[in-house]
């Protein structure tokens, strides 16, 4: 059996992470599966500490793990918002089996964030108030190690395909 591919896709909130992993699996990987690390946050009301992010963790890990094992699932895109290398190092710190990942990070310039997540806003997906945090991320993922993908002006099909051109070169 070929070895399973894991794509993270990491950016601030209203970048678009769920909006193109949701393509990808849709309408450009076969066999695959998409799980957004904010499905294990869902939960009201919202209590960010550390027992609910040790949880998550476990959570997010074991689902992966489970998408490892199974046989008839070659690729994996799990997107969430990992803005520090210690998120990722401990997401894969947990998994188990035999693949190989590819780390990527979604940017945008100022204008192109606020431009999204206002589109989240007016369809109920998010809150003003959330925006600045969101900004105040964007440079956080200068030091994550991950290829990054400015998609300021870019639609989902152009960023899907710098994704798979990457994860194809990676494996030659």
């Amino acid at each position: 059996m070929a070895k399973k591919k894991l794509i993270l896709i990491g950016g601030p909130m209203g970048v678009g992470k769920t909006t193109l992993g949701k393509y990808l699996v849709d309408h450009r990987l076969n066999q695959a599966v998409l799980l957004d690390g904010d499905w294990c946050w869902y939960m009201h009301p919202w209590i960010f500490n550390d027992e609910n992010k040790k949880m998550v963790m476990r959570n997010s890990q074991f689902l992966l793990n489970s998408f490892i094992a199974n046989s008839t699932i070659e690729t994996i895109v799990f997107v969430w918002v990992m803005h520090q290398q210690a998120i990722i190092d401990d997401l894969l710190s947990g998994l188990e089996g035999d693949f190989t990942t590819d780390s990527f990070s979604l940017v945008a310039n100022e204008a192109e964030l606020t431009k999204r997540f206002s589109q989240d806003i007016a369809s109920g997906k998010r809150k003003p108030a959330d925006l600045p945090a969101a900004i105040q991320r964007l440079s956080l993922y200068e030091s994550v190690d991950s290829t990054k993908i400015d998609v300021t002006g870019r639609d989902y099909p152009e960023v899907a395909q710098l994704i798979l051109d990457q994860v194809a070169g990676t494996r030659e």
